[in-house]
């Protein structure tokens, strides 16, 4: 009787290769961009980080795909910061003699966000190496990808208020005077908008911790001294039910302005919202922002169901 015999299969080390190789080269693309960012990144790109910080958050909304991969779009906002480096540049604001047109082209967006207090900032925590400091700008794009996921569509203002500021003679208090000159160019150049968001940040910190997830607190702000003001509440005690019925430790009681009047004269549907406070980080803004964007998503939906 002849005896088979059975070839051992020998280990192939083919694809164990492939990943090393995949390793070697992230790795040193990781350390190379390091060291660019520890290097060349200067102050005046700041508000272009705080873009790439938010982008570089999609990884968490949705699927990660390989160029994101290859650009270092990693699991957390704190961990990495930006798409690209090909279109990293200053940013170039038009003189203009009231507003700067809203840069971001975005196909009939519902919702238009903007930030009529630009330099308020968050902790910047790891990022400090690099001389970066998130912004509430950060928190605009962040979620403009969240709702993005959702279907829902919007545009986040990238005009300089400061600019606008100073080229018609106004000081810090007529913030709001400029973020009206932005709201009427929104609504000429994208008539489909229905909502109007204005994300600002706390100056005091607070922070809910579940699951081992630590989340910045929200607070929605209802200006009193216009004759609409009833209608502007009742949307954002909607939003605010649907947060504390879903996430009841990151909500705030909403503050009420009895003489402020936040630009909310301007639409009934334009939401003023404190996002997390100075000390909060990042990771802590963007957990927030994603429950945020659900309370939207519920809003949107009964508006249009």
């Amino acid at each position: 009787m002849k005896k088979r015999f059975v070839a051992r299969k020998r280990p192939n080390f083919k694809i164990l290769k492939i990943i090393i190789c995949l390793f070697i080269i992230y790795l040193t693309c990781f350390l190379t961009i390091k060291f660019l960012f520890k290097n060349q990144i200067k102050m005046s790109d700041e508000k272009r980080v705080n873009e790439y910080l938010a982008i570089a958050s999609n990884n968490l909304i949705g699927e990660i795909s390989v160029i994101d991969l290859l650009n270092m779009n990693l699991v957390s906002p704190d961990t990495f910061l930006k798409l690209t480096f090909s279109n990293f540049k200053k940013l170039e604001y038009q003189n203009q003699t009231k507003v700067i047109k809203v840069s971001k082209e975005i196909k009939d967006p519902m919702i238009y966000i903007y930030n009529t207090h630009q330099s308020e900032n968050y902790d910047p925590g790891t990022l400090s190496i690099y001389n970066i400091t998130p912004t509430v700008y950060m928190a605009s794009v962040m979620l403009q990808k969240a709702l993005e996921k959702k279907d829902i569509y919007s545009v986040v203002e990238e005009a300089n208020i400061k600019s606008i500021l100073n080229m018609n003679n106004w000081d810090y208090s007529n913030s709001y005077q400029a973020t009206k000159l932005l709201l009427d160019e929104a609504t000429k150049k994208y008539p489909s908008v229905k909502y109007f968001i204005d994300i600002h940040r706390d100056s005091v910190t607070d922070r809910y911790i579940e699951d081992d997830k630590s989340y910045a607190k929200l607070m929605f702000v209802v200006g009193m001294n216009h004759e609409n003001y009833l209608q502007n509440d009742k949307l954002m005690v909607k939003l605010y039910d649907y947060i504390k019925e879903n996430k009841p430790g990151i909500i705030k009681n909403n503050y009420y302005g009895k003489n402020s009047v936040y630009n909310q004269n301007f639409n009934v549907n334009t939401i003023l919202i404190e996002v997390g406070g100075i000390k909060n980080t990042i990771d802590e803004v963007y957990n927030s922002i994603n429950i945020l964007a659900e309370a939207i998503e519920f809003i949107v939906g009964q508006d249009n169901g």
